[in-house]
């Protein structure tokens, strides 16, 4: 699936700069311009490339309906090295009229988050693509960030009964995340006759062998690997060579077809991924049947939590856009950003801060298939 819609958007992502101006009804009223920066050659390009076809189908149906407020939506791509995202962005903002930074690159945001060029120009970040944590009030974020993700993941494996469980953290996490989970445990555990449960914490520097030879006799139930698709493989591969097939925990952000391919056919264990959106494939909420419904009349491809996750933002953007008439731009946009939305089972709440959402689910990864 990652790969059938990488290729269909390949030849758009490979330019430096892409404009695509998709199909409406609607004459006369200048377009809503659509910015994205990616990293060159980033570790992203993939989970980018199903984040915009997921965001594509959504405009392409409000396109179809009049657009907003009888604006047209026009996407304006760029592929552009880490050093050059903020003249990128401003040369977005000034040429192309962009009114909106949508789904950046996760190594793209500190730099334009901190950029004063960018909040002076009233520009908003929308969906960047990361878990990170930004105090900026520039930036809106459709999930949460990668410490919340970790913790509500230790307590969902909590909730199916499991007592022994491993962290691995890598370069990059909060190192106190450790701590905080230990905290939430010993206060859950209170009362309860829960002391004989455990949590280990561990940090993966540049031997993953030495590593899952420490944690491989503890036999926990759990690994939870804060990391990206590289760390949780190797980290994963590694404990099966030393004789654990647990459950293998990753975050959102890991790709489960590379993964796979890293763990090798021999690997035995459990996968399980966090999601912080619902299932895509289940008809369980009224965005996830949409959803479906649009990827299969604009793309005819099968959905995944990327798509899902761009389709919920772009849908979020257009919704919020048409409450407040439609025209508005800075600092009038980003207010209109600042409000709560039910998109139909899945609400995005931005009147209490940045972080529209704190959905974490945990999702069993097949052999062959997600």
């Amino acid at each position: 699936m990652w790969q059938k819609i990488a290729r269909r958007y390949a030849c758009a992502l490979a330019c430096a700069a892409a404009v695509v101006t998709l199909p409406a009804h609607a004459q006369g009223d200048a377009a809503f311009v659509v910015g994205q920066l990616l990293e060159r050659g980033g570790a992203q390009a993939d989970y980018a490339r199903d984040f915009m076809a997921g965001a594509k189908v959504a405009f392409d149906a409000a396109n179809q309906g009049g657009g907003i407020k009888g604006r047209r939506i026009t996407l304006v791509r760029r592929e552009v090295d880490q050093t050059a995202a903020v003249p990128q962005a401003v040369d977005m903002i000034e040429r192309d009229h962009a009114e909106v930074l949508f789904g950046v690159s996760e190594r793209l945001l500190p730099a334009l988050a901190a950029s004063p060029d960018i909040a002076r120009r009233n520009v908003p970040l929308l969906a960047p693509l990361s878990g990170a944590t930004s105090h900026s009030d520039n930036v809106w974020f459709i999930r949460p960030d990668d410490d919340h993700e970790i913790v509500a993941a230790h307590n969902r494996l909590r909730q199916f009964g499991m007592r022994r469980i491993a962290l691995v953290t890598t370069a990059g996490f909060d190192p106190q995340v450790g701590a905080h989970l230990r905290e939430t445990l010993a206060a859950a555990a209170t009362g309860k006759g829960d002391a004989a449960e455990t949590l280990e914490v561990y940090t993966l520097a540049d031997d993953p062998g030495g590593l899952a030879a420490r944690i491989a006799p503890t036999k926990p139930t759990a690994v939870i690997v804060a990391g990206d698709t590289l760390a949780y493989s190797t980290v994963g591969r590694a404990l099966a060579q030393h004789g654990w097939y647990g459950f293998l925990v990753g975050l959102s952000s890991v790709n489960p077809q590379v993964a796979r391919e890293i763990l090798g056919a021999g690997y035995s264990g459990g996968m399980l991924l966090a999601q912080t959106v619902p299932n895509p494939a289940s008809a369980g909420t009224k965005i996830a049947r949409e959803h479906m419904a649009r990827m299969k009349q604009f793309l005819d491809e099968p959905p995944s939590a990327a798509t899902l996750s761009g389709y919920i933002a772009a849908t979020y953007l257009v919704q919020a856009m048409n409450a407040a008439g439609g025209k508005v731009a800075g600092a009038e946009l980003r207010r209109a950003l600042r409000t709560r939305i039910d998109l139909g089972g899945f609400t995005l709440d931005f009147t209490r801060g940045n972080r529209g959402s704190d959905f974490v689910d945990l999702n069993y990864i097949q052999g062959s298939g997600n």
